[in-house]
């Protein structure tokens, strides 16, 4: 039995010291949500606080991402750069098209993904696709209940 609790607590301060965010970085995170603007910016935003993806942070951040991929449509060529650069961000970027996000939004980047990508990166627009589809099913799914 005891042997259990050792475990367990290894296995709590092995993730808390994997990926912490203080108080501080939180609030640094969140008010860095609103320079959101750019792939660049959004790059420079996940190298320093990605570890702060919590909560309302994550919310607005996934605002701030889908206003980029709608609004800003005709500049993904800039993403698909940053994802050759470092693949890390796709990742990033895909888990924030969620059920969070706007059900028109969603379907926006639905359709602008599946007949209007105009990138070398034919992937990225497939996966941005599949993500809004499935983020789409959870909402469809959660208001029918």
């Amino acid at each position: 039995m005891k042997w259990w609790v050792v475990i367990f607590i290894f296995i709590i301060f092995s993730a808390q010291a994997e990926g912490t965010c203080s108080q501080q970085d939180f609030d640094k995170a969140d008010m860095a949500i609103s320079s959101l603007n750019s792939w660049a910016t959004v790059d420079d935003y996940f190298s320093k606080y990605s570890d702060c993806d919590i909560d309302y942070v994550n919310e607005g951040t996934s605002e701030k991402i889908i206003r980029l991929l709608i609004d800003k449509w005709e500049q993904l060529n800039e993403l698909s750069a940053l994802v050759k650069r470092k693949p890390v961000i796709e990742n990033y970027v895909l888990e924030h098209v969620n059920a969070t996000l706007d059900i028109d939004d969603l379907e926006k980047l639905r359709d602008y993904s599946a007949s209007d990508c105009y990138i070398d990166n034919e992937n990225l627009c497939e996966k941005l696709h599949f993500s809004a589809i499935s983020a789409l099913n959870k909402l469809h799914s959660f208001y029918s209940k």
